[in-house]
């Protein structure tokens, strides 16, 4: 039995302003004739590139909206605008859930941002990501001097005392693209600091590849794919250095040596030595995400002529494959991808679009698969609701061993995991838009069209 649709509410296509969906929908449909027409609970259509925009532009405005970019006294509630007047009480605003700090979910966002502002010519989102930047970089000396002489932990923490990938990958590799468009001694000289963390700082397993130190003594998440690779791919870009274009490959190849399982095309959320080789698997989705979009961000910037590109290329599509047959019905994917028991995911769903047409538009993938991300994204845009907030995300997720704990995760809207969603948008338009690649719509109320994808005739 399928798992029942969350009420959905997004502009699909330009002439479709909200849908809804019956929350007890039956994929069946009884067949009286040859006159039966599917009815799809979200529509079978390709969307207007202006479409698109139009729901990334509600999540661009829901994050301007929520990132206020000020620092307050906790104890009198009075708003500090110099840095040099920092108190004992002093902190981020936290009444918008988290987009005013240095957390890696502000960087896939931040991300996300800089690719759309290259795909529609719309300044504004790039426009948000040096302003958050700037802000970060303008109050961070002032808590991290508060930090190391009273010992105080603020929102800046993370930075200050570094401890994880979580801490500082993703959102640097997205400083790292900030840097390259605006330099900024100040960026640059905590994209080293980062480097030197990554590197050299974090847990690495005896072959190089980077761990963790929990639950177990040496675990590999999968989540880790984006907090690591993204930034070695940047690094190779803004330096010219093959060596962290080598780690990013390296982890890429040893990750996935434990933690993919080809008979299934999917990702187990978590390894450790205690149990290997008979490690339980769980294939969450949003860590099957992480890898897919962490794959195709590295396949972007990594030069034709690495040599190990081509095991990269062999990986990225065997998930791919894996991910397509995980599809829904309703064009999302399920939390635990494997259990259609579970909730219908957003985040993941989305991290899956942006890889599926990221693949497409660079040719890594054939046209065909084009369709799993129209349709993906016309599930992902139903779950944006018009104050730009997205619905239906799972909570953050630790690496766990056993169904019961990955069962009962939690969704909501009230997120910042919401830049996969930009991410996706982004993407898709450039699919859209691609000259090199026909899309043919389904016939609309035809009993038997599909949307197809060919290579452009030349």
């Amino acid at each position: 039995m399928r798992t029942p649709i969350l009420p959905i509410f997004a502009a699909i296509t330009a002439s479709t302003s909200l849908v809804a969906a019956d929350p007890a929908i039956d994929y069946t449909r009884r067949i009286d004739g040859a006159t039966a027409v599917p009815e799809y609970a979200i529509p079978y259509v390709v969307p207007t590139p202006d479409a698109v925009k139009a729901t990334l532009d509600r999540i661009r405005d829901h994050a301007v909206r929520s990132t206020s970019l000020k620092v307050f006294d906790n104890a009198t509630g009075f708003e500090i605008t110099d840095p040099a007047k920092l108190t004992a009480t002093a902190v981020l605003d936290g009444r918008y859930g988290g987009l005013n700090r240095w957390d890696y979910t502000n960087g896939v966002i931040i991300a996300a941002f800089d690719l759309i502002g290259d795909v529609t010519g719309d300044s504004s989102y790039q426009e948000y990501n040096t302003r958050f930047y700037d802000f970060i970089f303008t109050w961070m000396p002032a808590f991290r001097e508060r930090e190391e002489r009273t010992g105080k932990r603020s929102e800046f923490t993370k930075m200050v005392h570094m401890q994880a990938l979580d801490h500082c990958g993703a959102i640097t590799a997205a400083l790292v693209k900030t840097q390259r468009r605006h330099p900024d001694a100040r960026y640059r000289a905590w994209i080293d600091v980062v480097d030197a963390y990554i590197s050299r700082g974090q847990f690495r397993l005896p072959d190089g590849t980077l761990a963790r130190e929990r639950p177990q003594a040496a675990s590999l998440w999968t989540d880790d794919f984006y907090m690591c690779i993204p930034f070695l791919a940047q690094m190779g870009v803004l330096t010219g250095e093959s060596r962290y274009f080598d780690d990013a490959v390296r982890q890429v190849v040893q990750l996935s040596e434990r933690l993919f399982v080809p008979e299934r095309g999917l990702y187990d959320h978590g390894w450790s030595v205690v149990s290997h080789p008979y490690d339980p698997r769980h294939y969450w989705g949003r860590a099957n995400g992480w890898a897919a979009m962490a794959m195709a961000e590295l396949l972007t910037v990594l030069p034709k002529d690495h040599p190990g590109r081509e095991a990269v290329l062999h990986q990225f599509r065997a998930h791919i494959r894996g991910i397509v047959e995980a599809q829904d019905g309703s064009g999302l994917w399920h939390n635990m991808l494997d259990r259609e028991s579970t909730y219908l995911e957003t985040s993941a769903s989305a991290m899956f679009v942006f890889a599926i047409a990221r693949g497409i538009n660079e040719g890594w993938l054939p046209a065909l698969y084009a369709p799993v991300a129209i349709t993906g994204w016309n599930g992902v845009a139903a779950r944006v609701l018009p104050d730009g907030r997205v619905e239906g995300v799972c909570e953050g997720t630790t690496y766990a061993n056993d169904m019961v704990y990955y069962a009962h995760r939690g969704a909501g809207s009230h997120t910042t995991f919401f830049g996969s969603v930009a991410f996706a948008g982004g993407e898709v338009i450039r699919l859209i838009k691609n000259p090199a690649v026909s899309i043919t719509p389904a016939v609309a109320g035809s009993a038997n069209s599909a949307i197809h994808a060919r290579p452009a005739a030349k």
